[in-house]
């Protein structure tokens, strides 16, 4: 498992970004429970078996964001080597935790997250990021940081499999529609969907260096399967555009100047010998496949 301090023992009031470690004897109270797999609906099934289980493993590192009660931590952890669960939300961890601990896994830590980043976990650690129920809540400005949380924390090849709300179908302006002054529908921590455009979330995702490689839609509801790619240096650029964008004072703005110069060296290294390449192959497929090599590189 990763080196992270599960000494701990909740307090009264746990800091956001504490990974926290359970005492067995703690109550689980509030929230849904969502832990029974047995209620899982078909299209949740598919979901499941076409997104998500292919890229769990034996050795597979995986983060799931806002568990609810547990129903995919219990059925994702006896399958992977280390599961690491993050939640704003104290009961949902502590349902959740109940949960795993009667079915005897030890492979699952704790976060209590900030309900916008992935604080403490550390950069390129995570074969999958897994969130499902928890992004049709979240709001546009939230989403963004957790996107780019989410290709900080995913080692080169992992991949992210998220859900989302999205309103460029028709059955999303149906429900909108429908419920204009239901009590909680504008208000996402009362279950109101934060809604995107399918090609909005292709312009987030590779505003991080994701590369989007399958949508799953069901409804007005999208799972999302996005990789970040080994052979692109795109997602490293934009995370040292993003450390200048956020930067505060001149150490900061260095620190961002030297990633993006360090990216820049990392592009011309891997640029000098496909271009090498290009002078020494004929017209056809080889030439093709190394222009292509070329195009990912700087397109991500």
């Amino acid at each position: 498992m990763l080196n992270i301090d599960l000494t701990k023992t909740r307090s009264a009031e746990p800091r956001r970004g504490e990974v926290i470690e359970w005492r067995s004897g703690d109550t689980a109270r509030g929230g849904e429970d969502r832990t029974d797999t047995s209620n899982e609906s078909p299209a949740e099934q598919r979901m499941f078996a076409l997104a998500v289980a292919p890229w769990l493993t034996q050795q597979s590192r995986v983060v799931e964001i806002g568990p609810g009660g547990g129903k995919w931590t219990v059925k994702m952890a006896p399958l992977v080597r280390e599961l690491v669960v993050v939640d704003v939300n104290e009961a949902m961890l502590e349902r959740t935790q109940t949960r795993v601990q009667a079915a005897g896994m030890r492979n699952v830590s704790f976060v209590l997250g900030s309900g916008r980043d992935l604080r403490p976990l550390p950069p390129e650690q995570f074969d999958l990021v897994f969130g499902y129920d928890v992004f049709v809540h979240i709001s546009l400005e939230d989403t963004v940081e957790y996107i780019g949380e989410v290709a900080r924390v995913l080692r080169d090849g992992g991949v992210a499999v998220l859900h989302h709300a999205v309103n460029d179908v028709r059955t999303a302006w149906d429900r909108i529609e429908a419920q204009p002054g239901r009590p909680g529908a504008h208000e996402p921590a009362r279950g109101g969907y934060q809604y995107h455009s399918r090609d909005a979330l292709d312009r987030m995702y590779g505003r991080f260096g994701l590369r989007i490689e399958s949508v799953w839609t069901d409804a007005c509801t999208t799972v999302v399967s996005a990789r970040k790619p080994a052979d692109s240096v795109v997602p490293r650029l934009e995370q040292a555009l993003r450390q200048a964008a956020t930067a505060g004072d001149d150490a900061s703005m260095d620190a961002a100047i030297n990633a993006i110069q360090a990216v820049g060296r990392e592009l011309t290294d891997h640029l000098t010998p496909l271009a090498a390449g290009l002078a020494v192959t004929a017209p056809g497929s080889e030439r093709y496949d190394l222009i292509q090599r070329i195009r990912r590189l700087v397109r991500g």
